[in-house]
């Protein structure tokens, strides 16, 4: 072998042989338009198979709703040029030309290029059918389907999806188009346990939940899924301190929101009725004329947060007015049943009353709006002195002629209750 590389014969033939085949590939492209440079006298067939048919059209116009996908292509010509084309495959093509075509169905002749000019080619089917619809553009709502929903972390749920935008512009053949039922993202909520926020592909489905590939603009949407543990709304209750200054009246209180989301554990949740404490209570002594205040709203224990954070309570002021009533009853509660219980001599049972307030809240009020009482609950047998309570409207003051009166408290029998 080594004496056949060494042979100056063997080089020369091989150098021969590549110079042919290097001008042959280089005059390769110009085989559609010169003779041969091949011997001519061995003829052969060459046999291309199923080759795909390429539609020229109008593609921002027009869709293909319907066409001759193949055709069967075979070459006859010099064994040598066959020989050439099959080991070099030169850029070529088998087409139809409908670039002027309009909208309908149009059956042409099947056309080719790229071939070598000593070939002939052979197409079958020789002609095509392709139908053309114009593209249209509809516009589709995204809908999310949220899937592994049952795998959320425990205690929690989700809320409504919020995507944007919120439609897509679909655009294909007029039948095409009305295949569309949806478009839908999917959402994997497997261990979800807070918001979700993604960016996803938009799928097109038809009426039987197959895909559908359409142009669609845009691909991808921004979807948002708040998840949230159990909740439960409260109303807020918000305490007074201290006494305004002197001359003026609460008139109205507004309180914004008067009603606020908790959230925690159920169990937790289960538990609570109202939102109170120590920072919902506005100081009186504080306020000289229509004020708003905001307030810190706290999370009761064992909750996790509520929303809003805080509220805000507007405290309308006014002059103080004042309304004398005379003779008012006093009521005694909390009498035990084996009591018998009696004002003592000189002491009052009915009392002169000043009720203060905003003019609004002293029209039409009545002695019987109004409940003045001592509560003897819990007093032993006896004579006692009883500070004097008042219940009634909201926003006013009440004071009276005496703030105690007395009491004598005897215990019976059974025989004397009979």
């Amino acid at each position: 072998m080594d004496k056949l590389f060494n042979s100056p014969w063997f080089v020369k033939i091989i150098s021969f042989f590549l110079a042919i085949m290097l001008f042959i590939m280089v005059n390769v492209d110009n085989l559609n338009n010169q003779p041969s440079i091949l011997p001519t006298f061995d003829h052969g067939n060459l046999s291309l198979g199923e080759l795909e048919l390429t539609v020229l059209y109008d593609e921002e116009r027009y869709d293909i709703v319907e066409q001759t996908e193949t055709v069967q292509v075979d070459l006859e010509g010099p064994r040598g040029v066959l020989t050439v084309f099959r080991f070099a495959r030169p850029s070529y093509e088998v087409f139809v030309d409908l670039t002027e075509a309009g909208e309908g169905s149009h059956t042409v002749d099947v056309e080719h290029r790229g071939f070598p000019g000593d070939l002939a080619v052979t197409v079958e089917p020789r002609m095509a059918r392709v139908q053309l619809e114009e593209r249209q553009t509809v516009s589709v709502p995204v809908t999310v389907e949220m899937i592994n929903e049952e795998e959320i972390e425990p205690g929690f749920s989700p809320g409504t999806p919020v995507v944007s935008p919120v439609n897509i512009e679909v655009t294909a053949g007029r039948s095409k188009v009305e295949q569309v039922a949806s478009a839908v993202v999917y959402v994997d909520m497997t261990g979800a346990e807070g918001e979700i926020e993604q960016d996803l592909e938009v799928q097109l489905l038809n009426a039987a939940g197959e895909p559908l590939d359409f142009d669609r603009e845009p691909q991808t949407v921004n979807v948002r899924i708040p998840v949230e543990s159990p909740s439960v709304e409260l109303p807020v209750r918000v305490t007074r301190a201290g006494e305004l200054p002197d001359g003026l009246s609460i008139e109205s209180v507004e309180i914004e929101p008067n009603t606020v989301t908790v959230y925690g554990p159920q169990d937790v949740l289960d538990e609570l009725s109202v939102i109170e404490g120590e920072d919902l209570s506005v100081d009186l002594s504080a306020i000289e004329d229509t004020e708003t205040i905001t307030l810190d709203v706290p999370v009761p224990e064992g909750a996790e947060s509520v929303s809003p954070a805080q509220i805000e309570v507007t405290l309308h002021i006014e002059e103080e007015d004042e309304l004398e009533m005379a003779e008012v009853p006093i009521d005694i509660v909390g009498i035990a049943d084996n009591m018998e219980v009696v004002f003592t001599d000189g002491s009052p049972s009915v009392v002169a009353l000043s009720v203060f307030g905003a003019s609004k809240h002293l029209q039409n009020l009545e002695v019987g709006d109004i409940d003045i009482y001592v509560d003897v609950n819990g007093l032993s047998e006896g004579v006692h002195e009883v500070p004097l309570e008042f219940e009634g409207p909201s926003f006013l003051r009440y004071k009276a002629d005496a703030s105690t009166t007395e009491l004598r408290l005897t215990a019976q029998s059974n025989d004397e209750r009979r």
